[in-house]
């Protein structure tokens, strides 16, 4: 290979510029941080499009549960998040209600998690009680838990509901705890995609969570993506359709010049007299279409015809309303 050598001089001068290259993120030859302990399975775009998945599973939610609880219960999406399954489990509460929830035919497990407060006022609920009232500061008996689960069901079916469009799964129960630290659901540096929910019963609300595997997930979510993309896709032909057929359609095109008269001058209107029009030659006139002003115009005279020449579009009623 030939070269020449540098010199001394030459490479104290590439120096400083490769150090200040190298301190730039993303810099020919600079290195871009990256932490390996919390990876990015799913990116800020497919949680958003979890966020709107998931709104219609709290609507759906809040119009089962308000009916099995004869209560008027509102459940709404706080966060999508992605966490370390460590992360999640030092987030909850000591006594809680825990679920362990088997994802089927992923084999995958995620984790259910309803707060105390929800939890006690959905048992109050339903033993007969008004479901007013805080939470005691205990863990739930056995009796209380078999209540609860009742729910857990009534949640996890319709979750995967709202999952089957993209995915058919089943969800079930494989565990419950009052103790999550007890109860072996992922390993602690799983990467989990945790939904938080708030939930209201009656005067009480609480939180209530639910957190599964990213890897699990990731058929959904690509699923939501070729949806969307063959939505995108229909509604290009659509449109392409509509301004195809549209073009054809004729429309009535007019510039006018009006006037008023007397009736009785109206009366004695002969033919050959000349009317005169109250516009300056010069004056520009306006120019309608399908009996909406859309252009304004002047007058003009071709070979054999008159003719209008447009010198300006106007705005009509909706880009004004869009404007403002």
């Amino acid at each position: 290979m030939n070269g020449r050598v540098l010199s001394q001089a030459e490479i104290d001068a590439l120096l400083p510029a490769s150090r200040e290259s190298a301190g730039k993120p993303g810099a020919s030859g600079g290195a871009v941080p990256y932490d390996f302990s919390r990876p990015d399975r799913i990116t800020k775009d497919e949680l958003r499009s979890l966020h709107l998945l998931h709104d219609r599973f709290a609507m759906n939610v809040s119009t089962t549960l308000s009916a099995y609880l004869r209560a008027v219960t509102e459940v709404s999406v706080v966060s999508v998040e992605q966490f370390l399954y460590s992360e999640f489990l030092m987030s909850l509460p000591d006594a809680t209600a825990f679920y362990a929830v088997d994802v089927d035919p992923m084999r995958a497990t995620g984790a259910l998690e309803i707060s105390p407060l929800v939890a006690f006022t959905i048992i109050d609920r339903m033993l007969g009680g008004s479901g007013v009232g805080s939470a005691p500061n205990r863990a739930m008996t056995e009796i209380e838990l078999n209540v609860v689960d009742a729910i857990a069901k009534v949640l996890l079916k319709t979750l995967a509901d709202t999952w089957r469009p993209m995915a058919k799964v089943q969800l079930r129960v494989t565990g419950r705890e009052t103790r999550p630290q007890m109860l072996q659901v992922s390993d602690s540096n799983e990467v989990m995609i945790l939904l938080v929910f708030d939930v209201r019963v009656g005067e009480n609300r609480g939180a209530m969570h639910l957190c599964f595997p990213a890897a699990a997930l990731e058929p959904i979510v690509q699923a939501m993506a070729s949806g969307n993309q063959r939505a995108r896709e229909s509604n290009t032909k659509a449109e392409q359709w509509l301004r195809r057929n549209l073009s054809r359609v004729p429309l009535s095109v007019s510039a006018q010049l009006e006037t008023t008269l007397p009736a009785r001058d109206l009366v004695l209107l002969q033919p050959g007299q000349i009317l005169e029009l109250p516009h300056v030659a010069g004056r520009h006139v306006d120019v309608h279409v399908g009996g909406r002003t859309r252009f304004r115009g002047r007058l003009t005279i071709q070979p054999n015809s008159m003719a209008g020449v447009v010198v300006e579009q106007l705005a009509y009623q909706g880009q004004l309303a869009e404007a403002a």
